[in-house]
């Protein structure tokens, strides 16, 4: 079964536009002076010429390998990443800023890149958003200081399998989701948000290369 994923025209479920990540990837690129030549970048490109000549990309997920915990899906960090492309791909979503073409199948002729999320917990205070004295996941959280999410993402050229463009990051503010009944469903919520980052810093990256060839 192909782990590429398909795009979709919907944004049913998923939080559309988030200003705290956008501010984020703002922030990032404007934390350094703007080179002589080219624009700071929130990601790291490690081949301009093929980065630049991306016009169509398949999202693999077939790279992320996590033990199953009780409770939890087959491939959470997997489902996690879909469930935001899918999302992502309609119209109103963040890919629909991205001026390359998603394709749902990996292994089809003519694809320029391949994209792939990744996932690590890191051990950093951060700001996190008050969780209600009511809430049942209150007494799951870990202290301020315990482990978080980091995504990572890692554009490959297909021809050659070379990594061209890599960025990471984790929210500033973990936020807390109101609908989330146990730790598992808010570590969904904190890897989506985390993957929606680095999706974001791509876009933002993408467009800031095409405006300053």
């Amino acid at each position: 079964m192909s782990s590429a994923i398909t795009p979709s025209r919907v944004s049913p479920t998923f939080p559309a536009m988030r200003p705290m990540l956008w501010i984020c990837v703002a922030v990032a690129c404007a934390a350094a002076p703007t080179a002589a030549r080219r624009p700071k970048l929130a990601g790291k490109v490690l081949d301009a010429a093929a980065f630049g000549k991306v016009r169509t990309y398949c999202v693999d997920t077939s790279n992320i390998k996590e033990p199953v915990n009780y409770g939890d899906l087959p491939d959470p960090e997997a489902s996690d990443v879909r469930e935001l492309i899918t999302t992502e791909s309609g119209p109103k979503g963040l890919l629909s800023k991205l001026p390359w073409k998603l394709e749902g199948d990996c292994s089809g002729p003519g694809l320029d890149a391949i994209v792939r999320f990744d996932f690590r917990m890191i051990r950093a205070v951060m700001n996190a958003e008050p969780i209600p004295p009511d809430s049942p996941v209150r007494a799951e959280l870990p202290p301020p200081g315990q482990p978080r999410w980091r995504a990572e993402l890692q554009v490959t050229d297909k021809a050659s399998s070379r990594a061209i463009y890599k960025a990471e990051g984790s929210p500033i503010e973990q936020r807390h989701d109101p609908t989330a009944s146990t730790l598992v469903q808010l570590n969904h919520f904190w890897r989506r948000d985390a993957a929606y980052l680095v999706l974001a810093t791509l876009v933002s990256d993408v467009k800031t290369i095409a405006k300053n060839p």
